[in-house]
């Protein structure tokens, strides 16, 4: 009976040695895929991070050099300073393993989309909240690149309820048709070759031109409005827009190439990111 009882006791004490052990076994377990996945999170995080802040810098690098090569007129310059950054940046890199290229594309015309570039967005808010515009300007404008009667490229300028001006551009029979409304009729027109318009001060391909009434100045007075570029795919060319916003801090937002530049990273012969970056030249700030 002693025996039968001792074998039970030994049975239950395996059994409570046994249940422990499982116990913290699966705690054992489940700190280690916390930790496993906490690390992979936290790499994930840190990549996305390493990755956009590549971006920005290398924008900045192409903005910097694009000012130091007299916007762009010395090319040597230019190719220069980005060669010189794409070397430092492939260094630094190393050293962590990862190969670092940046495929440097040429200056090109860019179009009135948001990124400058064909497939960009369409129709943008270029700046918003503005109280006056001191300037405002288009350059590099043809018939060739503009669409036609059905695929304008507009220009409009909104308050808070209404559009209170607009301009369109489009292809006729290899003139530009250049038309300006209010918020209800048309205020002026004009079918012919140009290039360079300030709307601001009324002429057409510079000083010299004769005047051209746009009524920008007198249908934005006392309001505050954005302006807006729809169509922006339909033409192509550079743009100056200068003023103050309503909080009285001025702004200045030009923009006169685009280079489609190809960013990559890799690491172990796997690729890690691989991106076209549009980048702006010069950058508008606000």
């Amino acid at each position: 009976m002693r025996k039968l009882n001792d074998s039970a006791q030994m049975i239950l004490i395996a059994g409570f040695i046994i249940g422990i052990g499982i116990v913290i076994l699966t705690v054992m377990l489940n700190n280690i895929i916390y930790a496993s996945n906490t690390a992979s999170e936290s790499s994930i995080e840190t990549n996305v991070f390493d990755y956009s802040n590549t971006v920005k810098i290398t924008t900045e690098a192409y903005e910097k050099a694009y000012a130091n090569s007299g916007n762009g007129a010395d090319e040597a310059v230019f190719n220069a300073y980005i060669s010189n950054y794409s070397q430092k940046m492939a260094k630094s890199y190393a050293l962590s393993g990862f190969i670092f290229s940046l495929d440097n594309a040429t200056f090109q015309d860019a179009y009135f989309t948001q990124s400058g570039l064909k497939d960009g967005t369409d129709d943008w808010t270029v700046v918003e909240r503005v109280n006056h515009t001191d300037l405002f300007l288009l350059s590099r404008l043809s018939a060739a690149t503009l669409g036609n009667e059905s695929n304008k490229f507009v220009i409009e300028v909104n308050n808070q309820s209404a559009t209170i001006w607009s301009v369109s551009f489009f292809n006729s029979s290899g003139n530009i048709n250049l038309t300006v409304y209010d918020s209800s009729s048309v205020l002026s027109s004009k079918n012919d070759t140009f290039t360079d318009i300030n709307i601001t001060y009324n002429k057409i391909n510079g000083a010299d031109a004769a005047p051209f009434d746009f009524h920008f100045n007198d249908q934005t007075a006392g309001q505050t409005y954005s302006i807006k570029f729809i169509n922006g795919s339909q033409a192509m060319g550079t743009f100056l827009v200068s003023g103050d916003l309503v909080n009285t801090d001025p702004f200045e937002i030009e923009r006169i190439n685009v280079i489609n530049s190809t960013l990559a990273l890799n690491k172990n012969g796997n690729m890690e990111i691989n991106v076209t970056i549009p980048i702006t030249l010069p950058k508008g700030q606000i």
